[in-house]
């Protein structure tokens, strides 16, 4: 399994359609990729995490720049970043969280 890092900072008039183009991705790398699962946050400064977990790194390679039924979902998150950093893959090495739902 791995967690994958995502950072953006997001125009603030746009917060809505990136939410509704984050869960759209989301939702198609569960059915279709192997994706377990994923959490979006927000900083007090306006910076946007978002972190995914998969079943493996080549599981989640797979799902990166797939052309399919989910291209305006991409398009709805990118007119609304300003700025984004490189994901970060990380293997887990310890784990203490407690599954909850928000």
């Amino acid at each position: 399994m791995i967690t994958v890092l995502f950072r953006w900072e997001i125009n603030p008039a746009h917060e809505k359609v990136f939410k509704e183009g984050w869960t759209e991705l989301v939702q198609r790398n569960i059915e279709k990729y192997g994706a377990l699962g994923s959490r979006l946050h927000k900083t007090k400064d306006n910076q946007w995490v978002s972190y995914s977990q998969w079943i493996s790194e080549e599981h989640y390679l797979k799902a990166q720049g797939l052309e399919d039924k989910h291209e305006g979902a991409r398009v709805k998150m990118l007119t609304a970043i300003i700025s984004s950093a490189q994901p970060l893959v990380l293997v887990p090495v310890l784990d203490h969280l407690i599954g909850t739902k928000i």
